[in-house]
């Protein structure tokens, strides 16, 4: 309703505007004119000639338009609508000049030509005025105050027009860099990373091998424990060294490769190229069981990192037959990741606290239960939550953890962008789900809610 009412406001004050601007009917039928050709013509360079022609159709204005570069701020000669002029760029002249007001200049008036303000503008316009380009009426020595004023607030409608035209052309620069950049990544990086596949094969086939070498050595032991006893000492030593270095070896292999396969459904998930074709999250769902196939594997991977930094994990899931019954269709990629941030930042967050029998605890809890009917008669829900202990967030901070960049100011030590929760909410709601934040005595509860 504030939106409606600031927009309202502004309507009935232009309303009054141009009531005091007393523009004649030929004036306006020049804007409008404009109007119209600007949304006519798609090009910038198209853009530019009807800027200049519309003044001498309708006053017999004869106007050349000037640009600023952007990168050197160099003014440069652009369109002109003197008979006779050739598409190749002229010599700008000397009288031309960068301002931030109109000037007069022999029998030339010089209007500068300004963009919108907005987020955008310091990546497509670097000039510390504000100031895109020049707008001159070569032979204005006899305008009056309001034909000047007339020309001002045209050349106000070009900058408008011209800024969303540059920003159309970088956003469709933009969205070709970025097709570019989706496919050179699952060129150069995808598609090699496929290959480490082949290569842990290899390794798990020598570390067999190195298995067998084991056994070959324990027969050899056999053979020569009674005839030299000094022999089988030290074949001994040595097949003992290797066991616990084949043992190391198959665990390490075991985690880089589960780490491999979370980091390969992560990138294939993330740098799907319908994502940048779209401009959204495309799903690609399939059923699967929300614990076992997306949660258990992520609380593994996670499990060390908890272990190491003292957080206490043994009140994971209490109802195991809940959660073997409980399927879901979705994106196994993008949910995994959900799930993965979620104990990222338990990890990252979680902190000793005083139980009420005064115990210290630093603690990671989750939990997964069905809401019947949430989502309409007939269509339950499945609920995640995970719990970390430590200072409950207020709740003025709590009503924005899921907006995009925000970062708790009391937090702002640990690593991070903000960007994580953000993620959570958008894949969630993709999903058509819902997210959400619980404060709790002890700690804080961060949870999701997707159709079962």
């Amino acid at each position: 309703m504030d939106a409606f009412n600031s927009i309202l406001k502004r309507v009935e004050q232009k309303k009054e505007d141009y009531a005091t601007y007393g523009f004649e009917k030929h004036e306006m039928a020049a804007l409008n004119t404009f109007f119209d050709l600007a949304q006519e013509y798609d090009s910038l360079e198209n853009l530019y000639m009807v800027s200049v022609t519309v003044p001498r159709v309708f006053f017999g204005l004869q106007s050349n338009l000037y640009l600023i570069d952007p990168k050197t701020e160099a003014i440069t000669w652009v369109a002109s609508s003197h008979p006779g002029v050739s598409d190749t760029k002229i010599k700008v002249p000397d009288s031309i000049k960068v301002t931030d007001v109109p000037y007069q200049h022999g029998h030339a008036y010089v209007v500068p030509i300004h963009g919108k303000k907005t987020p955008a503008s310091h990546i497509l316009f670097h000039s510390s005025l504000g100031v895109i380009g020049m707008f001159e009426v070569t032979r204005a020595r006899d305008l009056t105050d309001a034909q000047r004023f007339y020309i001002q607030k045209y050349v106000n409608r070009i900058g408008y027009n011209m800024y969303n035209k540059f920003l159309a052309e970088q956003n469709i620069k933009h969205l070709k860099f970025i097709n570019n950049l989706v496919a050179d990544i699952e060129h150069n990086v995808i598609v090699p990373n496929i290959r480490y596949k082949y290569y842990f094969r290899k390794i798990r086939k020598y570390l067999n091998t190195n298995k067998e070498v084991e056994s070959d050595l324990n027969s050899l032991l056999d053979e020569v424990k009674y005839q030299d006893p000094k022999l089988y000492a030290r074949i001994t030593e040595i097949v003992e060294s290797v066991i616990v270095i084949n043992r190391a070896m198959f665990s390490d292999q075991e985690n880089i490769e589960q780490h491999y396969k979370h980091t390969s459904l992560f990138l294939e998930t993330l740098f799907r190229p319908d994502h940048f074709l779209f401009g959204e999250y495309i799903l690609r769902k399939a059923p699967c069981y929300l614990w076992q196939d997306i949660i258990m594997p992520q609380l593994e991977r996670y499990r060390d990192r908890f272990v190491q930094q003292g957080i206490m994990i043994d009140h994971i899931m209490k109802d195991h037959k809940l959660s073997e019954d409980l399927r879901v269709k979705v994106d196994k990629g993008l949910m995994a990741q959900v799930v993965a941030n979620l104990f990222s930042n338990a990890a990252k967050y979680a902190k000793s606290v005083v139980e009420l029998s005064g115990k210290m605890l630093k603690k990671v809890d989750c939990r997964m239960s069905l809401i019947e009917n949430f989502f309409g008669r007939g269509h339950h829900g499945v609920r995640f939550d995970v719990f970390s202990s430590g200072l409950p967030i207020d709740q003025e901070d709590a009503a924005h953890v899921f907006d995009e960049g925000f970062r708790l100011t009391r937090r702002e030590s640990v690593e991070g962008m903000g960007h994580g929760l953000y993620f959570v909410k958008n894949v969630v709601e993709v999903h058509g789900g819902i997210v959400g934040h619980k404060a709790e005595e002890l700690g804080n509860e961060f949870y999701f809610l997707i159709p079962v």
